[in-house]
């Protein structure tokens, strides 16, 4: 099964996922009641703006994992 460089055996990416290359990522707004926000993002190979709503909790996620990957900075410093 193939790997992302620099990640541990247990971050393997399966055969069948094809990463997308994305060129933008916005975030549009912030509903406090239900504690998501909503992001917009173009892909490489598409002019169209796609938009997601996604629960906060996910990003905070998104941020634990990128410290693990050191590519993101401590921001607890």
């Amino acid at each position: 099964m193939p790997t992302a460089p620099n990640l541990p055996v247990n971050k393997a990416i399966p055969q069948f996922a094809i990463p997308i290359s994305v060129v933008a990522l916005r975030a549009e707004a912030f509903s406090p009641g239900d504690k998501t926000i909503v992001i917009s993002l173009t892909t490489k190979f598409s002019s169209v703006e796609r938009t997601y709503s996604v629960p906060l909790e996910c990003f905070y996620e998104l941020a634990g994992d990128l410290q693990i990957l050191n590519a993101f900075p401590d921001m607890t410093d």
